[in-house]
């Protein structure tokens, strides 16, 4: 009987001694576990990734632990993805963030974009600064047609023949087409091709008008193909303007004061975090480069990506050469 519970004990005791073990051991492994760092995403467009490229090089250069996972998806996707917390930061037009958390809003320049989205966005969601990055749809015309008709501004739209072809280079979202309508454009029917010099071409002979997107015109090889088209620009903007100018002109940064904007919607770039994710300084980090990137800046790193470029080699270089 004695023996039997010496023998129980020595189990019991054994047992304890393997449990503590298994709890020091899991202790251990979580103390050695590298944290699991910034979770970065974005949607699967060469200029997007590239972007999440740059502010996670930028992250990672000012010392933050960034993870080597990149998530894909669109931005509702990755709010989801943010609210789950598996995801911490990506990059994102304000107009299309607007329009999907409140379709009802009538916000249409930037500021009001900007203002209505803070608003609009989930708890425990922030955007950083804005961007000079500007991605919304522009009407493109022959500098000459427009020189003719005086047009130099989307308010100038009406004076445009009526029923020249829109040439793009995938069918326009009805509500753009609608804004561009309401400006005053007497839109033809739509017509799409395969490349944004084929647009720009189709616009230069003057008997079409183009719809691009500055980031669709900014790259460093851009220039040449775009001297013989000129945009009807919003009196209000999104994004950068001397950058986008596409006769390679300076355009002028100050802006008129407008009762109210035509047009479509602004698209302005911002960094899109989770809140609880990112300290003080990991913000200022994003901000600053905010203040370095530029439409034509993204729009050549996007090329490069399309071309067959690592996005990450991409986003280095040109966090070297601005000092990030």
């Amino acid at each position: 009987m004695r023996k039997r519970l010496v023998r129980k004990r020595l189990v019991v005791v054994t047992g304890l001694i393997v449990a503590l073990a298994v709890v020091l051991a899991g202790c251990g492994d979580d103390a050695a576990s590298p944290p699991r760092g910034i979770v970065i995403g974005s949607s699967d467009d060469a200029a997007m990734r590239v972007m999440a490229e740059v502010y996670a090089g930028a992250l990672r250069n000012a010392g933050s632990v960034v993870s080597a996972d990149r998530l894909r998806g669109d931005d509702a996707t990755l709010l989801d993805e943010m609210d789950r917390a598996d995801l911490d930061l990506f990059p994102a037009f304000t107009g299309d963030l607007l329009t999907m958390l409140a379709p009802s809003s009538t916000a249409v320049g930037a500021e009001d974009v900007y203002v209505e989205l803070n608003r609009s966005l989930p708890q425990g969601v922030s955007v950083g600064d804005e961007t000079p990055v500007s991605g919304a749809p522009q009407i493109f015309v022959s500098t000459a047609l427009a020189g003719s008709v005086g047009a130099t501004g989307l308010d100038d739209c009406a004076l445009l023949p009526a029923g020249l072809p829109v040439v793009a280079t995938s069918d326009p979202d009805p509500a753009t087409l609608n804004a561009f309508t309401s400006a005053g454009c007497r839109l033809g029917p739509v017509e799409t091709v395969d490349t944004t010099d084929q647009v720009l071409r189709r616009a230069a002979d003057g008997n079409a008008v183009g719809l691009l997107t500055p980031l669709d015109i900014a790259g460093e090889d851009a220039e040449g193909a775009s001297s013989d088209v000129q945009a009807l620009r919003n009196s209000e903007g999104g994004g950068d303007t001397p950058d986008n100018a596409p006769d390679g002109g300076e355009a002028s940064t100050e802006r008129e004061p407008a009762a109210e904007q035509t047009g479509p919607r602004a698209e302005v770039l911002v960094p899109v975090f989770r809140s609880a994710a990112l300290n003080r300084d990991q913000v200022k980090t994003m901000n600053k480069v905010a203040g370095e990137i530029t439409t034509a800046d993204l729009a050549t790193m996007s090329g490069e990506v399309e071309t067959g470029s690592d996005p990450r080699d991409v986003a280095l270089e040109w966090l070297a050469e601005h000092g990030l």
